[in-house]
């Protein structure tokens, strides 16, 4: 348990500061939106670029990853569709909170408190950061409010930060590029760099959150559908996972990773990547507060976990 406060302190420490931040006016909007800026388009494109180009893509995480990515395609345009009377007032934005996990800064922490020594959460991590960072400025660009010709989709695909860092991280991993700096003199400068420019992008986004965050009743109580939903869908995903991946499901540990990872909240990177679609403050309310209902949620799920373990 001292393991998870280890994990969590830090995480509801910024949430924390940032609301108290805005009730007292430490920071402006403007300045608010200047820190997000940084991050969207400078600091998140380099930490994705390692992410892939240092990820060792076995064949035996290809069936996992393509099932997950399949899992939040059908998400997005069940929120697109079905569901969009359900996510009213914010089904323009909804969709794309409909997908994802966050894993590398909330479900991996929490498993490893669980099962130390383990990284399983890992594999399961791939496929959110290719649908976050390559497959969603994809779809932000088709379906974009504004009319756009074909030729224009393209140029913002392609040039667009993160899909470009996708693109070059794969490169680099599949070529082999970034094995030979891991094995260079190169190495510790690299390392150095990137552990300077990555240190301030979570922090920085979690305070954007609880800068974010308003607690009227017209914007909890669309978010509480909003995580119900998110819920029941995603223990669709879990309940895949006995069925396609039985043997892997066996393995305990396992389980428990793929319990805390697809009971938490949409990846934090979604909620940078989206922002300009989202209008107003409530809409940037609405993410925050969806993202802290499920941040309650996964760790009821992990008391629980604790507890049979300790049976």
């Amino acid at each position: 348990m001292i393991s998870a406060l280890t994990t969590l302190t830090p995480i509801f420490f910024m949430i924390v500061l940032g609301y108290v931040s805005k009730c007292m006016h430490w920071i402006t909007p403007e300045q608010k939106n200047g820190a997000n800026t940084i991050v969207f388009n400078l600091l998140f494109p380099i930490m994705i670029f390692n992410l892939l180009a240092s990820t060792q893509i076995e064949a035996d995480i290809l069936p996992m990853t393509l099932f997950i990515l399949a899992a939040y395609f059908l998400f997005f345009f069940l929120g697109k569709s079905v569901f969009k009377k359900w996510l009213a007032p914010y089904e323009r934005i909804s969709p794309y909170l409909l997908t994802t996990a966050e894993g590398g800064n909330l479900a991996l922490p929490l498993f490893v408190s669980l099962v130390p020594g383990s990284g399983d959460t890992v594999l399961l991590d791939l496929a959110g950061v290719i649908f976050c960072f390559v497959c969603i400025p994809i779809l932000m660009s088709v379906f974009s409010s504004t009319r756009q010709s074909p030729k224009e989709i393209i140029k913002n695909i392609v040039t667009n930060p993160f899909v470009i860092s996708a693109f070059l991280g794969i490169f680099f991993n599949l070529t082999g590029l970034y094995q030979w700096i891991e094995g260079s003199s190169f190495k510790t400068i690299y390392e150095g760099t990137l552990a300077m420019a990555t240190a301030p992008i979570i922090s920085m986004i979690l305070f954007i959150i609880g800068y974010n965050l308003d607690f009227s009743w017209n914007l909890i109580q669309p978010a509480i559908k909003f995580v119900g939903l998110r819920i029941v869908l995603f223990a669709c995903i879990i309940a895949g996972f006995f069925i396609l991946f039985p043997e892997r499901m066996a393995d305990q540990a396992f389980m428990m990773a793929v319990l805390i990872y697809f009971m938490g909240p949409v990846g934090f990177g979604v909620v940078m990547q989206i922002s300009p679609l989202m209008k107003n403050q409530k809409d940037e309310s609405f993410a925050s507060g969806v993202i802290s209902l499920n941040i309650i949620f996964v760790l009821i799920i992990y008391v629980i976990l604790v507890l049979m373990q300790n049976l």
